[in-house]
């Protein structure tokens, strides 16, 4: 096992320690904020038109995890599973936590990532393609993605972005465009 981490990925040491930690009940708080989010930008999930049921598998590289999304409205959910119980999916998104973040929150485009090969696609291109495109339809902040309104989205957004942006520092990712 190498002693330096790849490029934006977590280093080793912290890797394998992961993998002897249960998944968090991480897809269970998700799952909350993307039906919440259908609720409050319904339009969104409309852009997915007949990929809103798709199963996307969201692989980070430098996690034990992997999360299955199906982005279907008030009827989404996320999950999040150890990778060797990973299931098949109709697109799976690969690439490490803090550029899959960055795609997120819109630090990061997704078409540089690809070609750049930070980021890998298989499966359903055309399915990948609506999720970006809702994706950056949407413009999320951290504190949107949670919930948060006022002067406490503020805090959130601001102290997320700079925790954000340290890390992508340490972990060596790649520059934003």
């Amino acid at each position: 096992m190498a002693l330096k981490p790849e490029r934006g990925q977590f280093p080793p040491v912290l890797q394998t320690a992961m993998r002897f930690l249960p998944p968090p009940p991480l897809g269970m708080f998700l799952t909350h904020a993307v039906r919440r989010l259908s609720t409050q930008r319904p339009d969104l999930f409309e852009r997915l038109g007949a990929y809103k049921r798709a199963q996307f598998i969201v692989d980070p590289v430098d996690l034990p995890y992997v999360f299955k999304l199906v982005p279907n409205g008030e009827h989404a959910f996320v999950e999040m599973l150890p990778k060797a119980k990973a299931p098949q999916g109709d697109a799976k998104i690969t690439g490490p936590l803090i550029v899959l973040l960055g795609l997120i929150d819109g630090t990061y485009d997704g078409d540089a990532m690809f070609f750049s090969r930070d980021l890998v696609i298989e499966g359903d291109t055309d399915a990948v393609l609506a999720l970006r495109n809702t994706m950056e339809e949407a413009d999320l902040t951290p504190a949107e993605l949670i919930g948060l309104n006022g002067q406490l989205r503020d805090v959130v957004d601001r102290c997320a972005n700079s925790t954000l942006a340290n890390l992508r520092k340490v972990l060596d990712a790649p520059q934003a465009g």
